[in-house]
């Protein structure tokens, strides 16, 4: 629906991730920064972005029930379709991931996406894991090459999305 919803969208998987804190960092319009969404939520680890994250139509309430474990709070996702929100106003979306002393790195270019014939959950995507190294547990989402055909995000209608939603 606009730019801003589909930040939200992201803000509500930190939310079902048990997030307590969500940083969104938006450029000056026009500018080539990426947007970021980060979070201190759960994470997740290399066996749940491949199993779950990267399952299109899956579910979470389904796999972990209705509500999240450390805050317990009424779980949002219902489609499975929020984890591409962001490249419905970016052509790339990074997703950098840390939980249980192990980060996870996942690039999904929307133009390999758009090219490829084969069933979506077939395209190859550049995926690394490693060692975490102490650091702490959440989510990075960059979003690069910003379809300039949109409007670019607005903070202030971003903070009045948000305000409605959680208060």
């Amino acid at each position: 629906r606009s730019s801003e919803a589909a930040l939200k969208e992201l803000v509500d998987n930190a939310w079902d991730a048990d997030a307590s804190n969500v940083w969104i960092t938006l450029p000056d319009p026009l500018a080539k920064e990426a947007v970021v969404v980060r979070d201190d939520g759960s994470g997740m680890t290399a066996l749940e972005i491949r199993g779950e994250y990267l399952n299109i139509a899956s579910d979470k309430r389904t796999r972990t029930g209705e509500r999240t474990i450390k805050h317990n709070r009424k779980i949002k996702g219902r489609k499975g379709i929020g984890k591409f929100a962001g490249l419905t106003i970016a052509s790339r979306m990074e997703l950098t991931t840390v939980a249980r002393e192990r980060f996870c790195t996942l690039l999904i270019d929307k133009k390999d996406l758009i090219e490829n014939q084969n069933d979506l959950e077939a395209v190859p995507l550049p995926f690394s894991e490693g060692n975490a190294n102490g650091a702490n547990g959440g989510t990075i989402v960059v979003l690069s090459d910003l379809d300039s055909r949109l409007n670019f995000p607005n903070p202030d209608k971003l903070r009045e999305i948000l305000i409605y939603e959680y208060g």
